[in-house]
């Protein structure tokens, strides 16, 4: 197997495995970027930190200190969700026109925070540089982002023996003198280069993702000669949560790649925590998640009927100057208590600007 062949177990492994996992509440809360002059500015290092992190922590090594993190944050948060809210409902229209826009539904910030508490989880290199796949029709990388770290850990399983087969077929050719080896390694040559061998996955808050997933961005990549591609991310559910939403709507729209379904039920309500608000209106990644919460808040009372909504176009409509979706003012994102689990043991560095490309 070539090392090419890689970016088949990418789309494949996580559509076609079944998988369990999601959310983190309390533990990324800080967006913050490696601030050194040797670093361009399209190859920034992003670091997510835990609001306890430890002396050996990875991300605790980011230089900007703790009023930097703060001015940061504001500008990481509003700058994208300003870029993709005039993308979505400018279209042509001058700045002049785009700047008397209203406000969307929801304060900017009130989105982030909500979106945040869900961790999704990335494959990148020993370096934090993330892997991504090569689409000829648009020329460009997509990368993926995980709602279960049990689908990327398929993904990375099935990728790691690929690349020890590949290694091992690279070898086994080089000793027989045998000069045509394709293209496993970069630029054509035989040699199998160690990025795989070096994956690991680490975790980005969902917030992060829906702002890269609607922001024109490109990347430079490290195995193509520095050249560099437009690059697009999607989310990716885990294929059992796709299952259920497709048991529920069986249309065209969660036949489509990237498409994420949220599960909620009329009448499921959970406290809120956020000032104005007394009660907030739940939707949840994993349809399990759903039915549990229900039985514990009421017990006699028969499930209605279950109801799903697709996370793009939620965001969009959160986002979106003067939104008429008013379901999303009171709507919040709970997460699976074993992705919050494994969110904390992962590493938390995921480089934008740079990638790995898989074709």
């Amino acid at each position: 197997m070539r090392l090419s062949s890689l970016s088949i177990l990418l789309l494949s492994a996580a559509q076609l495995r079944s998988c369990v996992s999601f959310i983190a509440p309390s533990g990324i809360s800080i967006i913050s970027v490696s601030d050194s002059k040797s670093t361009p500015p399209d190859q920034v290092a992003l670091h997510l930190h835990a609001a306890s992190t430890s002396s050996d922590d990875e991300c605790s090594s980011s230089p900007l200190h703790s009023e930097k993190r703060r001015n940061f944050l504001q500008t990481a948060l509003i700058a994208p969700y300003l870029t993709a809210t005039a993308a979505i409902t400018t279209a042509a229209q001058p700045a002049s026109a785009a700047s008397e826009k209203p406000p969307p539904i929801i304060p900017l910030l009130t989105t982030a925070k909500r979106l945040r508490t869900v961790p999704l989880f990335a494959i990148v290199d020993g370096n934090g540089t993330p892997f991504h796949t090569y689409d000829k029709d648009s020329a460009g990388g997509f990368g993926y982002f995980f709602t279960s770290y049990i689908s990327a850990e398929y993904v990375l399983d099935d990728a790691k023996k690929a690349y020890e087969k590949a290694k091992l077929e690279a070898a086994q050719k080089k000793e027989a003198g045998d000069t045509d080896t394709g293209s496993i390694g970069e630029d054509g040559t035989g040699e199998v280069p160690d990025t795989w061998g070096q994956a690991r996955i680490v975790t980005v808050p969902l917030d992060v993702a829906m702002q890269l997933s609607v922001k024109k961005t490109q990347s430079v990549a490290q195995n193509a000669k520095s050249k560099t591609f437009n690059t697009y991310y999607q989310v990716i559910p885990a294929t059992e949560d796709l299952n259920a939403a497709l048991r529920i709507d069986s249309g065209q729209r969660f036949k489509e790649r990237g498409r994420v379904p949220l599960f909620f039920v009329d009448g499921l309500t959970l406290p809120s925590n956020e000032e104005g608000l007394d009660q907030v209106t739940p939707v949840f990644f994993i349809l399990n998640d759903l039915v549990k919460e229900w039985k514990k808040q009421h017990p006699d009372s028969d499930l209605p009927k279950i109801q799903v909504r697709e996370l793009n176009e939620t965001f969009r409509s959160m986002i979106t100057p003067a939104g008429r979706d008013k379901s999303v003012k009171d709507m919040v994102f709970v997460a699976n208590s074993e992705s919050v689990a494994k969110a904390k043991e992962c590493q938390r560095s995921y480089k934008l600007g740079q990638m790995i490309l898989t074709k």
